[in-house]
């Protein structure tokens, strides 16, 4: 039986091959042009250094990275890019409320054909905001590697299809789609969004917690950053990239040292119906994109990246290079998103506690 300082050595060890590992299997993925690459490269090597379950991942890192998610989403908001949906914002809320529903029912679909908790399934088919579902999930009692694995399976899908049906299906009109390179920060950028940071997220998570909301560690900071933002109160344009890396790895770990070679055996036979479900919910959103673009008067390219299901920066980035409405097409994403992220976890909480008849609580997920 080994004594507490071997066991501390070990835990040392074990952190230090978790973070060298994820580091150079982030740099690898990101060199494969892999979304979201340190949340791939965490939850990978999570599973890998974690076999025999001696890591405890800790609740305060979860927080973190909700916080930071939360804050990072705020400043996305603009009023440029709710100014390109003026005039049509009743169209737009009711297609984006439709993609809701689709999620909301194919998470249902999900739940009943695979046995998986509701909550599991709802979260599991959310169509947007993939990071900020998968850093709440464990909060939320659901499944969390299950939710991790099916959501990131649909963003790499919808990443990589998304280029090959613009080019095929609107004729080759867009070119090799490029991302702007992030200009340095210098301290004084650097403290500063540091500083804004820890305002959004103490505040904005005390504010959440005094009134009870689902997910507070996420809303609260998103929703103080996305009013100091709309009111130009701020003028942050985005957090440096090494602290939106750090979230993504935070929930890589998350998802990764709760998962084991039997788990992800187990979940295995349920990827195909996951997959099918995901390429039904991307025909009905390409669907909804041409109604949307006929109603509004946007081009059908237009239409289809501002309802595509996730992969937010791959859609603005072939907007860019098609010369398409940028701005309309974030617009109707930052939309969804927000209105996913509003109502999703209170739907879920509401779901954990009213269990359908004939299934037990699902607080042991």
């Amino acid at each position: 039986m080994r004594g507490p300082a071997a066991m501390i050595s070990s835990n040392v060890r074990l952190w230090a091959a978790l973070v060298l590992g994820s580091v150079l299997m982030s740099w690898l993925f990101a060199v494969l042009h892999i979304p979201a690459a340190p949340l791939f490269a965490g939850m990978v090597t999570g599973i890998l250094v974690n076999m025999d379950g001696r890591l405890i991942y800790s609740p305060h890192l979860s927080r973190i990275a909700q916080i930071i998610l939360g804050v990072a989403i705020g400043i996305l908001f603009s009023y440029k890019a709710f100014s390109a949906i003026d005039g049509h914002f009743l169209v737009v809320l009711l297609v984006t409320f439709a993609t809701f529903v689709l999620s909301l029912l194919s998470g249902l679909i999900f739940s009943r054909l695979t046995k998986v908790s509701r909550t599991t399934g709802l979260l599991s088919m959310t169509s947007g905001g993939a990071s900020g579902i998968t850093a709440i999930a464990h909060e939320l009692h659901a499944d969390l590697p299950l939710v991790a694995i099916v959501q990131y399976l649909r963003v790499v899908l919808v990443m990589a299809t998304l280029p090959a049906i613009v080019m095929f299906v609107f004729h080759g009109s867009v070119k090799t789609p490029r991302v702007a390179q992030t200009p340095s920060l210098d301290w004084a950028a650097w403290g500063y969004a540091l500083l804004f940071l820890s305002f959004c997220g103490l505040s904005g998570a005390w504010f959440a917690r005094i009134l009870r909301m689902a997910a507070p560690y996420l809303l609260g900071p998103l929703i103080i950053s996305l009013l100091l933002t709309v009111s130009n109160a701020s003028t942050l344009r985005a957090l440096p990239p090494p602290i939106i890396d750090l979230a993504y790895l935070l929930i890589g770990w998350q998802a990764g040292l709760q998962l084991s070679i039997r788990r992800i055996r187990s979940q295995i036979r349920l990827i195909p119906i996951a997959l099918g479900l995901i390429m039904v919910i991307n025909l009905l959103c390409a669907i909804l994109g041409y109604v949307l673009a006929h109603l509004v008067g946007v081009s059908n390219l237009d239409g289809y990246l501002a309802t595509a299901p996730g992969a937010l920066y791959a859609a603005l980035a072939i907007s860019i290079a098609a010369h398409g409405n940028v701005l309309f097409v974030l617009g109707v994403h930052l939309i969804r998103l927000l209105m996913m992220l509003l109502i999703i976890p209170p739907l879920a909480r509401f779901v954990v506690v009213k269990p359908s008849p004939g299934n037990p609580p699902e607080a042991g997920d």
